[in-house]
């Protein structure tokens, strides 16, 4: 199974603590990240204007998608900065998609090394297409921001809202960086090597799994109702429909 979401159909994770069991995420992105969704994109309903398979509201951060004017379908990795000027400046990878990669569900990875080699390496399906190098910037905050599936934002002006539609199996945030091989064992075996059911095929991540504690999320998108998202890191940060 998975989750198909529209512009009718938009799921956000707040930024705060809820019933004092979740922990602040709006930072996580700040620092050391990697950010990860296996997520299908559907060329035909692709347009010339961005649409956000995840992004972080503001100056909308994350992993988006559109077609050029020769009829392309693209990936965009984006992150923005301040310069020495305090001016946003935005920095993005783009992807074309090959056409075997159309109508099929694609892992887009970034991963951010903050402060060694100052870089955010992007990957599709566990390859390099990319690294955006920031060693004279500073990272964007993105305070109070909500974590978007299916758009940039809901809050403001309807243009620059983002929408798309996209299939998604699974979206996770670490609040550290990892070597891509450590991030696709995650992708490849979070259900089974990492984690044990808690009932009816719901699975928690194991209590001695040492990064436990470094997900913002880790959610499964094959388990959902109306409302939810399941989240296997157990966190409290879980999608939910945005009504």
């Amino acid at each position: 199974m998975s989750l198909k979401v529209n512009k009718d159909n938009i799921f956000f994770i707040l930024p705060e603590s809820r019933y004092s069991v979740s922990d602040r995420i709006d930072k996580w992105m700040e620092e050391d990240f990697v950010l990860h969704t296996t997520a299908k994109v559907f060329p035909e309903l692709l347009t010339i204007q961005q649409s956000f398979l995840v992004s972080r509201n503001g100056m909308h951060s994350g992993i988006s998608a559109f077609k050029d004017d020769f009829g392309n379908c693209n990936i965009v990795f984006t992150y923005w900065f301040k310069d020495a000027n305090d001016e946003a400046v935005p920095k993005q990878i783009f992807y074309g998609i090959p056409e075997n990669e159309l109508n099929e569900f694609n892992e887009y990875t970034m991963v951010c090394d903050n402060f060694v080699d100052r870089k955010i390496d992007c990957y599709v399906n566990g390859k390099g297409v990319g690294t955006i190098l920031f060693e004279e910037h500073e990272k964007q905050s993105y305070e109070n921001a909500f974590f978007w599936f299916g758009c940039g934002s809901m809050i403001g002006p309807e243009e620059h809202r983002g929408y798309g539609e996209f299939e998604y199996k699974l979206a996770f945030c670490i609040n550290k960086t990892l070597p891509i091989l450590e991030v696709q064992d995650i992708i490849d075996n979070y259900g089974d090597k990492f984690s044990h059911e808690v009932f009816n095929g719901l699975k928690k991540l194991n209590y001695d799994y040492p990064l436990r504690k470094n997900f913002a999320f880790l959610c499964d998108f094959s388990h959902h109702n109306r409302y939810k998202v399941w989240d296997v890191s157990f966190s409290g940060n879980y999608p939910q429909f945005y009504i």
